[in-house]
């Protein structure tokens, strides 16, 4: 079967690398994903599936397909929408539209399903159970995975456990990680209010400086995680702006802050939270101004199940051999949505080597193409063999 799925791979691979190039070409924001879910029920329906366009009201396709044999039902997911960044990698089929990008790879999440789809109907009398493909919107900040399991995703199509996929640059080309337990932070925002009052820069005396004020409650929060939470528990925030002003001769009336907060664990998680809110409205007190502290509740961190992370170690293994395989030693500070069907079921996300190459995120991204064989192999191995 291995040999067939690997020659199943190098046939269909051609017609991925063109709908991958597509979808690089035409990225959408996140909850915008209208020609990306066009294109996904589309080739599904080329490769024999059943769809479910527009579930939950968004842009989400989910596609079904029976094997001839019983089995479990088990989901795969690919997230689809991409980021306000300008393309900056000189590509023959760079992005055509201004100032957005695919710079972490969901278009080639998207196809590593779509080829799972083509490979599946092939070996269909060697399929047992249900296989559904989860296309995703709204990961970049959407909440696309909470808005479809609230749906009741999970629940209306009887998944069992859910495969999760994502590139990643800090490992090589052909190498897999995979992480059992916690993989990725909590990752919340906050936004800070300070007001003051307004003046004439020349009598700062009359004024109450809410620029002062969120410069000494800037400094404060850098000191929440060096100086009041455990070293051994890692915490990360970070202030990504401050705005206040208009001109260089007046005091402004307002400034405001805006930035993440990265914990590990949930107590960790709320006692950090209450800290940002208390040390700013205290300090802004202590100047004669007042802090309004909003939090706004981000993804919760992606737990992996140990049973189904060996799955994907198993396929890992089976498909590009043990030397390939990467356990990832600690968890990563960033966010996932992934988390909200890990609350829900049991599953396990892994990442895929695409190193060298830029960062995530990152206006230069250009993995190389051939990441897509990697994840169409480890989902064909899991869905086929290791049902």
């Amino acid at each position: 079967m291995l040999e067939k799925i690997r020659k199943g791979i190098e046939y269909i691979y051609p017609h991925i690398v063109e709908i991958r190039r597509k979808f690089h070409k035409h990225p959408e924001l996140k909850l915008q994903e209208y020609k990306t879910a066009e294109l996904v029920q589309k080739e599904l329906t080329r490769a024999g599936w059943k769809t479910h366009p527009n579930y939950a009201n968004t842009t989400a396709v989910i596609g079904l397909f029976e094997g001839k044999k019983d089995g479990p039902v088990r989901a795969f997911r690919a997230d689809m929408d991409a980021l306000p960044i300008k393309e900056d990698t000189g590509l023959q089929y760079s992005s055509e539209v201004e100032g957005v990008m695919h710079a972490c790879g969901h278009d080639f999440h998207t196809s590593i399903l779509l080829g799972l789809a083509y490979l599946l109907n092939r070996e269909r009398d060697q399929l047992a159970g249900r296989v559904i493909l989860v296309f995703q919107p709204g990961e970049e900040g959407g909440f696309g995975a909470r808005i479809l399991t609230d749906a009741g995703l999970i629940k209306d199509f009887g998944i069992e456990y859910i495969i999760g996929q994502h590139l990643h640059t800090d490992t090589h080309l052909g190498t897999v990680e995979y992480r059992r337990g916690i993989m990725s932070a909590n990752s919340d925002r906050f936004r800070i209010t300070i007001t003051g009052q307004g003046g004439h820069a020349s009598r700062p005396h009359e004024a109450i400086d809410p620029i002062a004020i969120a410069s000494h409650i800037y400094i404060s929060l850098c000191t929440i995680h060096s100086r009041e939470t455990s070293p051994l528990n890692p915490t990360v925030i970070t202030v990504a702006s401050i705005n206040a002003g208009t001109a260089s001769n007046v005091i402004p009336d307002l400034a405001v802050m805006k930035g993440t907060v990265r914990t590990l664990g949930e107590e960790n998680r709320d006692f950090t939270l209450k800290r940002i809110k208390d040390v700013a409205e205290q300090i802004a007190r202590t100047f004669r101004g007042t802090a309004d502290v909003k939090i706004s509740d981000g993804y919760p961190s992606v737990v992996n199940d140990d049973t189904i992370t060996e799955k994907v170690i198993e396929a890992v293994s089976l498909y590009l051999g043990r030397k390939n395989l990467v356990e990832m030693k600690q968890p990563s500070m960033g966010g996932e949505d992934f988390s909200y069907y890990l609350k829900k079921v049991p599953g396990s996300i892994y990442r895929i080597g695409v190193g060298p190459s830029s960062s995530l995120h990152c206006s230069k991204f250009a993995p190389n193409e051939e990441a897509l064989k990697i994840g169409m192999g480890i989902n064909s191995t899991i869905a086929l063999l290791l049902s």
